[in-house]
């Protein structure tokens, strides 16, 4: 029988458990860098919710990814197929949020939606718990942000990738939370897309593979 309150557990049940195999693969935490108009959403919704089997989309706003279903409870996020969005417009809630979604959604895709509305007011016990369940839980998270800097240096620890968009963000801000090669690809790639939306290609973009190991 599925558990009835899966919040309140450390696993998820067999019953609705993804297979062994896909929760051991080696998943994803990219990076989605832009102000607002570059593409940001259109890529997340081509790249992301049309390719994967279940996808959350986490929101500070109401009005925003309103085609998809809300969901609110740690039963409805457990069971969901397909995508679904959950609003999280209470800062001050935002862990327990977190906690939930963390304990109660697998084997699919979580957008973090303009996380500067949000990120800042997770605790890092918080923020490093989810980066690091995704793994047991097959869960593939993208992180969505204006600026590089209002990107948390702990995602940078686990990041897979950097979709960058035309931002006007200071990445200086994180030279030190990243080794020369991989600052020095981005500020480039900054640097291209600037000159190329300047040109008149406003939704140019970089994928700057950040963990060298892939």
């Amino acid at each position: 029988m599925p558990n009835p309150n899966p919040a309140n557990t450390k696993e998820p049940r067999t019953t609705h458990q993804v297979n062994l195999d896909q929760a051991r693969r080696k998943t994803r935490l990219d990076l989605v860098v832009g102000i607002n108009g570059t593409g940001k959403t259109t890529f997340l919704r081509q790249q992301v919710v049309e390719r994967s089997r279940k996808v959350l989309v986490l929101t500070p706003d109401e009005a925003e990814w309103r085609h998809l279903p809300k969901v609110s409870t740690a039963q409805e996020i457990y069971q969901m197929q397909g995508a679904a969005r959950y609003v999280c417009d209470n800062p001050a809630k935002i862990d327990d949020d977190i906690a939930i979604i963390s304990r109660s959604f697998y084997g699919g895709s979580l957008i973090l939606d303009d996380a500067r509305a949000y990120i800042g007011c997770m605790t890092g016990q918080s923020t490093n718990y989810l980066y690091i369940r995704r793994r047991q839980y097959g869960v593939d998270i993208y992180l969505v942000a204006h600026a590089i800097d209002q990107v948390p240096k702990q995602a940078f620890t686990y990041a897979t990738y950097l979709h960058l968009f035309y931002t006007t963000g200071n990445i200086q801000y994180r030279k030190r939370d990243l080794d020369p090669d991989t600052f020095a690809r981005i500020e480039q790639a900054k640097d291209a897309i600037k000159k190329a939306v300047l040109a008149g290609d406003k939704h140019s973009c970089a994928h700057i593979k950040i963990d060298q190991s892939l």
